[in-house]
């Protein structure tokens, strides 16, 4: 039997024993080959990864993928949100998850470019909004066509604010065709111009919130080609009127010079047809002019 100093002389050298090697580096006590196996390889970027690493600037232009669906995330998602969002049609969080708020504002874009309304970013519909692609992706099978809002025709060349009636109905109806959600009531009011002004962004038309022309043919109507004639019959009253007026001239809208608007109650090759007009309208109590449209006033 050890004595009691043995003991304890013994205990001692095992814990000092004991520490220094809790005390040791890893690689002390760890075999080469050991720790050749268990150590974590470090993963190296892809080369399209290093791309999108060394260059963020080039998110905005550049892809990965040829097509983005709902349950797509990261950063191309992003940049296509951030390109909707700059036309009006995604107008939230950027958070690179491809929703249904993303699905919805790619079919408005869909829709008003006449392309495929599937909600989907296929590879035609991205680089419409002129996308490039990093090498490597694939090219998806695109889907059949989808219809679009057909064409038809208007009385009044321009609609803007203040304007009413069926022209702006036919208006309202053919935004919302088109994924632009606004009230249809007849009245070109806030709503419609930012409705207006979304289309015009996304088609590449002078965004002012004003159905011009061209916008109007744009979106597929044929506008009435009788403003093109010189002398105008006008009754000088606003919107609120133009109910009224139409119960005597069903033909009469809204329309605008220079020198302010007006309602429109008939255009003429020479001056003499358009005063008779004007008579006529003078004779039921309108405040009447004949406008002479080459020179933009009032004569």
């Amino acid at each position: 039997m050890l004595p009691m100093k043995q003991l304890t002389v013994r205990a001692l050298g095992w814990g000092s024993l004991t520490l220094a090697l809790v005390q040791l580096p890893a690689s002390a006590i760890t075999s080469p080959d050991i720790a050749q196996t268990t150590r974590p390889a470090i993963s190296q970027p892809s080369p399209a990864t290093s791309v999108l690493l060394n260059s963020p600037q080039m998110l905005a232009v550049e892809l990965t993928r040829r097509t983005l669906s709902p349950g797509d995330t990261g950063p191309d998602v992003r940049s296509l949100q951030r390109v909707l969002g700059r036309n009006g049609l995604y107008p939230f969080e950027v958070d690179g998850v491809y929703g249904q708020d993303t699905a919805n504002g790619v079919a408005t874009y869909q829709r008003i470019r006449d392309l495929p309304a599937t909600g989907i970013a296929d590879e035609e519909t991205l680089r419409d909004m002129e996308f490039d692609f990093i090498s490597g992706g694939t090219t998806p099978v695109s889907p059949p066509p989808t219809s679009i809002p057909g064409g038809s025709s208007l009385a009044s060349n321009t609609l803007a604010p203040g304007s009413t009636g069926n022209d702006v109905v036919a208006l309202q109806q053919r935004l919302n065709g088109f994924g632009i959600p606004v009230f249809v009531d007849g009245i070109y009011g806030f709503e419609t111009q930012q409705g207006v002004r979304t289309y015009q962004r996304v088609q590449g038309l002078p965004v002012t919130g004003n159905a011009d022309r061209d916008t109007l043919s744009n979106m597929g109507f044929s506008v009435s080609s009788r403003p093109s004639l010189p002398y105008i019959s006008a009754v000088i009253a606003d919107e609120s009127a133009v109910a009224d007026v139409q119960r005597f001239f069903p033909e009469a809208y809204i329309d605008r010079e220079r020198g302010g608007r007006f309602i429109n109650i008939g255009d003429f090759d020479s001056r003499s047809p358009a005063e008779a007009r004007v008579d006529a309208a003078a004779a039921r109590g309108y405040n009447t002019r004949v406008i002479y449209r080459r020179r933009g006033f009032f004569r």
